[in-house]
């Protein structure tokens, strides 16, 4: 019951948020700024993407190894690749397929192996945390409700690590903590280290798809801004990230788009996310029909008794 509430509370805000951006924008505005693209907008994006889909693997790759069980970087590429044709039909399907793989590949655990996907998850966020937090001292006029949310994810994660190096007995005899704990604080840095790569090329994708359509924020200001926009946007609130990314992007990068009118500007900014997203989904099918056509993929599909 609480699951279902939640997820008809995340339509709630999505709907909420899509309309309040779309209040402002009317719809030969946001066509215009489609057709306003660059040329080279696709062709510079699907190499990109392409980069984002190894950066994940390659962090993936590291951090499984480390702390779960060796797996080949082909066995992380298919798998991670069919996720994303499994998270279409069924999101919780698309996060489960690799603990699902690693133990019937490994016989892992799958609490231990749920448990290096929320490490994965987990230094994810960390990292958007920190660039947030060098956005935050650099530009003052940062809205005070993003510091707020910085504030109070810095004592969920001073607790967190008050519990890392403390190792209290009734959370270290929980399978589901076997992986964090033995981790550790230097497990976690290693772990943060390995998916720099990954934000680094996600922030090169936002930055050329903004450009791309006539959004000229200059590449100081999308260092500051953007890992503030990833950091609203993985917030539990919305689907997605939709609604919160585009009004994101709406507050800081605004006043980027020369000689357009506000309500243009706002156009500029919801086509060339909406725009970019919807290559990134056409690219990931692509490759997650690739990945499933691999028997490592095709055993994901398969009952336990005959996988």
């Amino acid at each position: 019951m609480r699951k279902k509430f939640s997820r008809i509370l995340a339509w709630v805000v999505t709907l909420g948020l899509l309309c309040y951006v779309f209040r402002s924008i009317s719809f030969p505005q946001i066509m215009a700024a489609f057709g306003s693209a660059a040329a080279w907008t696709v062709p510079a994006l699907v190499p990109l993407i392409l980069a984002i889909y190894l950066g994940d693997c390659f962090a993936i790759w590291k951090t499984f190894g480390w702390f779960v069980a060796r797996l080949s970087f082909r066995e992380v590429m298919v798998v991670r690749g069919a996720t994303y044709l499994l998270a279409l039909v069924n999101y919780t399907v698309g996060q489960g397929a690799i603990v699902y793989f690693v133990n019937r590949s490994r016989g892992v655990p799958l609490l231990r192996g749920t448990a290096a996907v929320l490490l994965v998850m987990g230094t994810n966020i960390l990292l958007l945390l920190v660039f947030a937090s060098i956005g935050l001292l650099i530009a003052p006029d940062l809205p005070p409700a993003l510091r707020r949310i910085v504030l109070g994810a810095y004592i969920a994660l001073a607790a967190y690590l008050v519990l890392l190096v403390l190792r209290p007995s009734w959370l270290t005899s929980r399978p589901i903590f076997d992986v964090l704990f033995a981790a550790g604080v230097s497990g976690h840095l290693r772990a943060l280290l390995v998916r720099v790569p990954h934000l680094s090329v996600l922030m090169v994708f936002s930055y050329t798809s903004l450009r791309a359509f006539g959004v000229q924020v200059p590449i100081s200001q999308a260092i500051l801004y953007l890992p503030a926009v990833y950091f609203i946007s993985v917030l539990p609130i919305a689907v997605m990230g939709l609604g919160t990314t585009q009004a994101a992007l709406i507050y800081f990068l605004s006043g980027y788009v020369p000689g357009a009118t506000p309500a243009a500007a706002k156009a500029a900014i919801v086509a060339a996310s909406l725009g970019s997203q919807a290559v990134a989904l056409v690219i990931q099918v692509i490759i997650g029909a690739i990945c499933m056509r691999n028997q490592l993929a095709r055993n994901l599909r398969q009952p336990a008794s005959t996988a």
